[in-house]
């Protein structure tokens, strides 16, 4: 996927400045796409270079102008495209894995401490799917209408929960695995 794709989708919704877009990431896309501000403000002018995006500049007494961006008919038709390309498939890139796989060059009670610290995130992710995702989901879609959208978004979270799940499943295993492993003696194989 690419920001400007993600862009694209999220005015959609509604016309907003990069700040609001950074806030909606933040609220929403933050758990499996993320981007800085800096990156969404250099990324919507390349936009409107383009002609996907046009902007307003609305003038704030006391405060800087604010930056409006809409969706132009080119930038919809760039996202519909977007939209039916076929998928690329992702290269799946976890560093945890690549420690996992060299754990026995560390100590095993760093290595636990990894499997710790990664359990924990994801066990916090899903906490933060829960009191977080979930009712901005539900607000979003009532604030909206976009009732049909949220269904979509709910499709997202619940990739995100199980995902959270597995990880916190494999790692409550390998940490048993470990524990079975500390009592055996060097060269044993049972």
């Amino acid at each position: 996927m690419s920001l400007p794709h993600a862009l694209l989708g999220l005015l959609q919704y509604k016309p907003a400045t990069g700040y609001e877009l950074k806030q909606t990431f933040t609220r929403s896309i933050y758990f499996f796409w993320n981007a800085t501000l800096p990156q969404i403000y250099r990324t919507l002018g390349d936009m409107e270079g383009k002609g996907w995006l046009t902007v307003t500049v609305e003038h704030q007494d006391g405060k800087p102008s604010r930056k409006v961006y809409q969706v132009t008919q080119a930038g919809n038709e760039e996202f519909q495209r977007w939209l039916r390309e076929p998928l690329d498939i992702p290269q799946y890139r976890v560093p945890m894995l690549i420690k996992v796989f060299f754990g026995n060059q560390m100590k095993r009670d760093e290595f636990v401490e990894h499997l710790h610290r990664w359990r924990q995130h994801h066990a916090e992710l899903l906490e933060r799917y829960e009191k977080e995702v979930v009712p901005t989901i539900q607000y979003h879609a009532r604030a909206s209408g976009a009732f049909e959208d949220a269904r979509y978004w709910a499709l997202t979270l619940d990739f995100g929960r199980r995902q959270a799940k597995m990880v916190i499943e494999w790692c409550d295993a390998a940490l048993a695995t470990l524990q079975k492993a500390k009592g055996r003696k060097p060269g044993k194989t049972s």
